[in-house]
């Protein structure tokens, strides 16, 4: 069997390794579609791509690929969409499986056509100054809902007829306190000095987005009724990252979807961003990985790429993505303490274990 992991690995842990050892028995593949160097909850991934990739093979994973930041910086339900088309753009792929915190697959599907099927309404208590997830909480009215990985396991399942296959998560989960299981604590013991964030940059970060116009910030992904003249504002008194944060938040908009405005405006990326991947971007690999990369070949609905001169030879709206890419990450190069120099995406070797 070939499983699918749609993942972000800001680090990998405990969890990760045993969602992996929980569904690969021996025979079996495990492909990774991740986050790049900037993640969903719109913030820089501690760790590099590639640094991350090599602990996903070392952690069992045989296979790691890249959802592009375009896509890794969108709200819940795009996230879910990129992954899941890399992952059956590969023509391997049989299974998809996820960590939650409901391991009733039935439940989850169930919930998942509800929302569909119940958009109106959703869309209707939007108009009452909910956010996203109050208002289809409040349609809906599931405990699943509560839980940020139930509600991703809802999206994948929203987008995809692969096989789903649920894990329960084990541990404190979630923003707890859990410095085994919880990515966040364990973000919160890493040094400043050896990761990535924005508070490296935070002056370059502010200088970028005191430059914008409300039009500017209209043309970003999120940006509704009128919330770009709040971000303009805010723009005015905060000093920090955090208290940018913190004036533009209100009932209607999470600091999730706020951190991912504020993300893609720095980085530069507007409404006309592509939403979907354009190709497989290989990241690493162990044996059994080289190996499925040979029916990869012979059946994906997408190109290969492991390096520029793979995309260049492409060329096209491949070769701009990809250069797209790599000007995003000479922008991430500089959100370490001891910045990075530019180019590294186009001289960073795949990981080979």
């Amino acid at each position: 069997m070939v499983y699918g992991i749609i993942c972000e690995f800001n680090p990998f842990h405990k969890g990760h390794k045993y969602l992996i050892d929980s569904i690969k028995k021996d025979g079996d593949y495990v492909i990774c579609a991740m986050s790049g160097n900037f993640v969903q909850r719109g913030e820089p991934a501690v760790y590099d791509k590639f640094t991350r990739a090599e602990a996903a093979l070392k952690g069992g994973a045989d296979l790691v690929i890249e959802i592009p930041t375009v896509c890794s910086t969108l709200s819940a339900q795009g996230f879910a969409k990129a992954g899941v088309s890399l992952l059956e753009a590969t023509g391997v792929c049989e299974a998809l499986a996820f960590g939650a915190e409901c391991d009733d697959t039935e439940e989850l599907l169930r919930v998942a056509n509800e929302i569909k099927a119940r958009d109106k309404e959703i869309k209707e208590e939007l108009k009452n100054g909910l956010s996203y997830p109050a208002a289809r909480q409040r349609v809906i009215n599931s405990p699943l809902l509560d839980t940020p990985n139930n509600i991703l396991a809802i999206e994948y399942l929203s987008c995809t007829n692969l096989k789903p296959v649920a894990v329960k998560r084990i541990g404190g989960g979630h923003d707890s306190d859990d410095s085994e299981y919880s990515a966040s604590e364990i973000r919160k013991a890493l040094s400043a000095d050896d990761t990535a964030s924005l508070k490296n940059c935070e002056a370059a970060v502010l200088y970028k987005l005191r430059g914008m116009s409300a039009e500017d910030f209209r043309n970003i992904d999120d940006v509704t009724e009128g919330l770009e003249n709040r971000i303009v504002q805010a723009l005015k008194t905060a000093q920090s990252i955090d208290e940018l944060y913190d004036i533009i938040k209100t009932k209607r908009y999470t600091h999730s979807r706020i951190r991912r405005i504020i993300l893609r405006a720095f980085l530069g990326i507007d409404k006309n961003a592509q939403k979907e991947p354009l190709y497989l971007r290989i990241l690493g690999f162990n044996a059994k990985g080289r190996e499925l990369l040979g029916e990869i070949k012979k059946a994906a609905s997408l190109p290969l790429v492991t390096n520029y001169g793979d995309a260049k030879s492409l060329g096209g709206e491949i070769l701009a993505a990809f250069e797209e890419e790599s000007r995003i990450t000479d922008i991430y190069n500089i959100m370490y303490k001891a910045p990075k120099p530019c180019g590294t995406e186009l001289t960073e070797k795949i990981i080979v274990l």
